[in-house]
């Protein structure tokens, strides 16, 4: 008798994960010339997610300028 579960792990990206993948976008396309900026850029990265957490898509359509609404609609 074969007694091997298969599995599939699924991944899960969570805040923390997305905004150290921007910041690493950020880092290859600028160059962060002290260590503190690091810190600071993965903060605002992580603090717009915060808000688009938080936020209606409404509130978020808004924020879009009008060529882009129509487009969408």
């Amino acid at each position: 008798m074969n007694d091997l579960i298969n599995t599939t792990q699924t991944i899960e990206r969570n805040k923390l994960d997305i905004a150290l993948e921007l910041t690493q976008l950020h880092l290859n396309r600028y160059e962060a010339n002290h260590p503190d900026q690091l810190s600071e850029i993965y903060a605002k990265y992580y603090a717009l997610l915060e808000v688009l957490d938080v936020s209606s898509s409404d509130q978020l359509m808004d924020l879009l300028p009008d060529e882009l609404k129509q487009i969408l609609d």
